[in-house]
């Protein structure tokens, strides 16, 4: 790719936002992929190192759909809670050890309420332990190419050498939606109900942006607030992913007015493969948000975004729609999960260093990133 292309690729959406966006310090890192053809319309620093935070559960799920689909579980098998799942701090539901629930369920509960404890007991009962679902989070993430990322743990809380960009995390998102299409679902959910409790989905495009359909956002102080987002319009499906916005609120808007400024940009805007597209880090290990995120004697932010911010800046709500209902139990306790077979390798054989992620940065592009960073 050209010094000249990147450029213009990252100017491109810079004029349909121009009007659209306020002024401030910081600028997140976006990519906005076309879905329909995998190429690139427009990113800024899209492969700056960024601790991925929730966003990490997206490969947690592409594991269990290749499972799934190789028929080493089904949505019907059981996920039980075991001790150290149990112990995860929140985002979590809180079930006591020994507590069954399906793989449907365990995965519409990572997609929305993206509970932690949730994803440890998954990564347990399916690989046998933490560790070797890690291992193969990150040989998935390498043959996929996803060469910022690295993965520490299968939830995305705060952990030293967890990175990925904004380029990769799209990546995943492609893979996801070409290889999966009959799980889309799971993505677009906009809340669950267990028992008598309603947890809404933090992805507030679901219900303020026309056409949402997906996938899942994260957060955590170091990272900020993270999105990969699906949407829909007149036939053509884009994804953005956007890295490190400052508050709930601002994740869905500035999302919004990418979505805009790409189904603009679908007919005249500059296009590379996103495979082939490898934009170089400033940075060889990801810059803690913290200080800005979460200063001290802050309050923490809710997990809800404020209505009336969001109708003012997107539009009205698009309506109510019914959660959908979770539960324990209802497990198909015949058809346990092969946790004792190996998991498939990928193919063909990884490079012996395919695992050494955590700082090494993308190739180099000739891609400027004049942007400086904000101190830390």
């Amino acid at each position: 790719m050209t010094a000249r292309f990147g450029r213009l690729l990252a100017a491109a959406l810079a004029i349909v936002l121009l009007l659209a966006a306020p002024a401030r310090a910081f600028d997140p890192p976006y990519l906005i992929l076309d879905m329909d053809t995998g190429d690139v319309l427009a990113q800024r620093d899209a492969g700056e190192l960024w601790y991925p935070a929730s966003l990490t559960k997206l490969m947690t799920v592409y594991i269990v759909f290749q499972a799934l689909r190789d028929g080493r579980l089904g949505l019907d098998s059981p996920i039980t809670m075991t001790a150290a799942a149990t112990a995860e701090p929140p985002a979590r539901m809180g079930f006591s050890e020994g507590t069954v629930i399906t793989v449907d369920n365990a995965l519409k509960i990572l997609m929305v309420k993206s509970a932690n404890d949730v994803a440890v007991a998954v990564a347990e009962n399916i690989a046998g332990s933490v560790t070797a679902f890690v291992s193969e989070m990150n040989r998935q993430a390498a043959f996929l190419g996803l060469s910022g990322t690295r993965f520490v743990n299968p939830h995305g809380l705060p952990a030293s050498g967890q990175s990925t960009t904004a380029r990769d995390m799209a990546m995943l998102g492609l893979a996801l939606w070409q290889q999966f299409p009959e799980y889309r679902s799971y993505f677009g959910i906009s809340a669950i109900q267990y028992r008598e409790t309603v947890m809404p989905t933090p992805n507030a495009l679901l219900d303020f942006y026309r056409g949402a359909n997906g996938m899942k956002t994260g957060y955590i102080c170091s990272a900020g607030y993270n999105l990969v987002a699906t949407a829909t319009r007149a036939g053509h499906t884009l994804l953005v992913t956007l890295l490190g916005e400052s508050s709930i609120e601002s994740r869905a808007i500035t999302a919004a007015q990418l979505f805009d400024g790409g189904f603009g940009l679908l007919a005249t805007s500059p296009r590379i493969p996103i495979s082939g597209f490898a934009p170089v880090s400033s940075v060889t290990a990801p810059v803690d948000r913290r200080p800005e995120i979460c200063p001290p004697g802050a309050p923490p932010d809710g997990e809800i975004a404020d209505e009336r911010v969001l109708t003012a800046a997107i539009g009205p709500r698009l309506g109510l729609t019914s959660p959908v209902v979770v539960a324990t139990g209802g497990a198909n306790m015949d058809r346990p999960i092969l946790s004792n077979v190996p998991l498939p390798r990928a193919k063909p054989p990884l490079p012996p260093d395919a695992l050494g992620l955590a700082t090494a940065p993308p190739a180099a592009t000739g891609v400027p990133l004049p942007r400086p960073r904000p101190g830390v």
